[in-house]
């Protein structure tokens, strides 16, 4: 904010950022309540996948539900893979611009001595 913002600027300022928040703390929620529903999900998956396999699968049809657990195990599987990627993007946006402010900070003290 500048020196020569009003004080209703500066409110409609802090009035936009806490709307932003609190969009983000709700997309927050919505993204961790999928992730538990997720798991839950892959825990019943392989229990019956596992019970599947106990019965035998000389049956057609137990040999077609192993294929869609399967496969529906591995989506949840990329569900879950991505909230790891969450986790680590802010340690990566760090490493990727603290290395890029490094290099122009060589290059700037490099460059100086000339």
């Amino acid at each position: 904010m500048t020196q020569n913002a009003t004080p209703v600027d500066e409110t409609l300022e802090f009035d936009r950022e806490i709307a932003e928040l609190a969009a983000a703390i709700s997309a927050l929620k919505q993204r961790q309540a999928e992730i538990e529903l997720a798991e839950r999900e892959q825990v019943v998956l392989e229990r019956q996948r596992n019970e599947l396999k106990h019965k035998g699968s000389k049956y057609p049809e137990v040999k077609q539900e192993l294929v869609q657990i399967r496969s529906r195990l591995e989506e949840l599987d990329l569900i879950l893979e991505s909230r790891l990627l969450n986790m680590w993007e802010p340690f990566w946006q760090a490493v990727r611009f603290g290395g890029l402010g490094i290099a122009i900070g060589w290059f700037i003290s490099t460059w100086g001595r000339y």
